[in-house]
C-alpha cells in the first residue's frame, strides 16, 4: 500500500464548457479582425487578445479537474495547483454538508459562514460535499465535493483511527 485511502479526480464539466465558451469566443474575434481587419472604431488589440486566451486557457485546465485525496498525511482536495490540505492533527471529524450549494455563491472555491462557522468550499455543480471539521486555522471547517462521499468519510474516519 503506497498510504493512499482514498483518491478521486473529478471533471468539472461547467468549467471546461463555461471556459471554452470563452476561450472560442476570444479565437473567433482574434480570427475575425486577422482576416477582416479591426471591427468598430475602438478594437480590441490583438496582443490582448492572444494574452487573453492564454489565460483562459491555464485558468480553464487549473479549474477543469477537482482532485481529492486522504492519504497518510491528511485529506487534501484542490484544483490544479490550487489545493488545501488539512493534516491529520487537525482534524475533529467529518460529516456530509447539508448546506445548498446555491448558499456559496455557485462552484469553485468559495468561503463562508455556515451554522456560525468559517467555512473553505472547493466545490462542482451537481455533486455531494463532505465536510471536515478542524481543530485550528483560518477556517473552521473544510468542505469539498465527491461523488462518492461515504467513500471519503469512510476514509477519513479510518485515518483519524490508526492516530488515535
Amino acid at each position: 500500500m503506497n498510504g493512499t485511502l482514498y483518491e478521486e479526480r473529478i471533471l468539472s464539466r461547467w468549467n471546461v464548457v463555461i471556459m471554452g465558451i470563452v476561450i472560442i469566443a476570444l479565437l473567433v474575434t482574434l480570427v475575425w479582425q486577422l482576416v477582416e481587419g479591426p471591427v468598430g472604431t475602438d478594437p480590441a488589440p490583438n496582443w490582448l487578445l492572444i494574452a487573453l486566451i492564454i489565460l483562459f486557457v491555464a485558468i480553464g485546465t487549473n479549474f477543469a479537474t477537482l482532485t481529492v485525496r486522504v492519504d497518510l498525511h491528511g485529506v487534501t482536495a484542490g484544483y490544479g495547483i490550487i489545493r488545501h490540505n488539512v493534516s491529520w492533527g487537525n482534524i475533529a471529524g467529518c460529516r456530509l454538508d447539508a448546506a445548498s450549494a446555491v448558499r456559496y455563491g455557485g462552484w469553485g472555491i468559495r468561503t463562508g459562514w455556515v451554522d456560525g462557522k468559517k467555512r473553505l468550499i472547493y466545490n462542482i455543480i451537481g455533486a455531494p460535499r463532505v465536510v471536515v471539521e478542524k481543530r485550528q486555522g483560518k477556517y473552521d471547517e473544510f468542505a469539498f465535493s465527491t461523488r462518492n462521499p461515504e467513500a471519503v468519510m469512510k476514509a477519513i474516519n479510518e485515518g483519524l483511527g490508526k492516530r488515535s
